[in-house]
């Protein structure tokens, strides 16, 4: 990952299949190492359906855009793509036709996938069978269009872990390239992208958190068993294959230890759960902020539900915030939950306040915008969760935003942060495997225990899911300023 002064998309880029892409060093070797396809029937019936749905979603979503079928690809990058995949085709041809590399499939059980996939265990022998990847770390995200900032985010992070560890020398002596590659925001920039991912004989990849990164290429990604962490989805991924990991605070997890706050430290027992109906993230989060309050032995004395614009055959009451909150007056909670968004949240905080309430609000980290700080001393007492605290005393959190400031001029964000954490998990992992045989890092990533990253120490379980604490802020003067200010850290 030597940093080669290269323009991000300009001289030293290539392009293919519709992507771009650029190392972080000046070497460049074309590697086409994969893995065959599965070609038992059942399988290939799921993968035709699989197309299918993929290239309905990828037409609809590029039609949104203006876009043609074919995702922006001209004549000549579409059959360079076409090649492409028939070359697989007849590396899967020549796999099969030599035993000493086909994979062993136990026949006793019907049931389970080929090793070859990645699905299942294996064995050593199985695994060694395997090649080994290059030493080489992919960044994918959308690094133009509409979701830039969220691709730009995740390079940041990437990068800095990247330079660091050039600066360490590697892991046992060996240079790790950073390969960064723009997924455009769209289904085909994905799939486009780990196409070139694999003729580079990529080892894993640091994904943005956003939905075409997430679950575009994961049929992909588990049959060729290249090794994927998201930096920040709030989608569980570990079920969608034994490739696909994601590096992000768990809602649930993050509220079991938020309700345990609430009810040790602040002591309070009755709590209004308000949820907008038409926003299904906040279903989810409503969803486990009740169990995590009744498991706790914890009183939910009021469930209200905003529907947003007037809606068709609702009440007026459903559709107004304001009169979700005059029903509370009667018997007021000790806190009102809203799992909403941020501008909701301010006609939360601003209802109660008319009505002469004076309890607190709860939520999670999507409420700490400017806009809700703006509401000063009515906001006070306001208690979230979050995944990442660039104020933290830790002296591992202020080196690295010492850094990422001094490297791109701004505090990082959460998202710089899972990023920077994943590639680093990731580099952890390879200096405990074996080798850089996919298995073998896939192996060692699941022992990975506790890590010390700056997002909190973090585990990764048997299903690809990160497990770490949150931390939690409450909403404080400090000093001349009202914003929220850390009261627990998970160090």
């Amino acid at each position: 990952m030597n940093n080669a002064s290269v323009d991000s998309f300009g001289k030293g880029g290539e392009r293919t299949a519709g992507c771009t892409f650029r190392f972080m060093k000046s070497e460049r070797n074309n590697h086409t190492n994969r893995l065959p396809w599965l070609r038992d029937a059942s399988r290939l019936l799921c993968a035709a359906l699989a197309v299918m749905v993929v290239t309905a979603c990828d037409k609809a979503a590029n039609e949104k855009a203006g876009e043609t079928e074919t995702g922006g690809m001209n004549a000549a990058e579409l059959e360079s793509l076409a090649k492409r995949r028939a070359d697989r085709e007849k590396e899967f041809t020549d796999v099969v036709n030599d035993p000493l590399r086909t994979p062993v499939v136990n026949p006793e059980n019907s049931e389970q996938a080929s090793p070859v996939s990645g699905f299942g265990e294996k064995s050593e022998v199985e695994i060694q069978r395997e090649r080994e990847r290059k030493p080489r770390i992919a960044c994918l995200g959308p690094l133009t269009g509409e979701l830039e900032h969220y691709g730009q985010e995740t390079l940041h992070g990437a990068e800095l872990a990247s330079e660091e560890l050039d600066a360490a020398g590697g892991v046992k002596g060996v240079e790790y390239e950073l390969m960064i590659i723009d997924s455009q925001g769209s289904i085909a920039g994905t799939q486009a992208a780990i196409e070139t991912l694999l003729e580079h004989n990529v080892l894993a990849i640091v994904g943005a958190g956003t939905g075409e990164v997430s679950f575009a290429a994961n049929k992909m990604i588990n049959e060729y068993q290249l090794i994927k962490m998201s930096a920040g989805s709030r989608r569980r991924l570990g079920d969608t294959g034994p490739y696909n990991y994601r590096n992000s605070l768990d809602d649930n997890h993050a509220i079991v230890r938020l309700v345990d706050y609430l009810k040790k430290e602040k002591g309070w027992k009755r709590f209004a759960l308000f949820s907008s109906v038409v926003n299904d993230y906040s279903v989810q989060l409503s969803a486990h902020f009740k169990g995590a309050l009744l498991n706790a032995g914890l009183a939910v004395s009021h469930e209200l539900y905003y529907w947003g614009a007037p809606m068709a055959n609702m009440e007026a009451d459903e559709t107004s915030i304001d009169a979700q909150v005059q029903s509370l007056v009667a018997s007021p909670p000790d806190a009102v939950i809203f799992t909403g968004g941020p501008e909701e949240a301010i006609e939360v905080v601003n209802a109660m306040r008319a009505h002469k309430l004076t309890i607190p609000l709860v939520g999670s980290e999507d409420i700490d915008t400017p806009e809700f700080g703006a509401l000063g001393r009515k906001a006070l007492s306001t208690i979230i969760y979050g995944g990442f605290n660039k104020d933290s005393s830790n002296p591992g959190v202020k080196r690295f935003v010492e850094a990422y400031t001094k490297r791109f001029g701004s505090p990082p964000s959460r998202l710089a942060a899972l990023s920077y954490d994943s590639f680093n998990i990731l580099v952890e992992a390879t200096r405990r495997a074996p080798s850089l045989r996919p298995s073998h890092v896939r192996q060692a990533l699941g022992g990975i225990k506790g890590y010390q990253g700056v997002t909190g120490p973090t585990t990764i379980n048997e299903t690809g899911e990160s497990l770490k604490d949150p931390f939690i802020f409450e909403f404080q003067k400090a000093g001349s300023q009202y914003r929220f200010v850390n009261v627990r850290e998970p160090f």
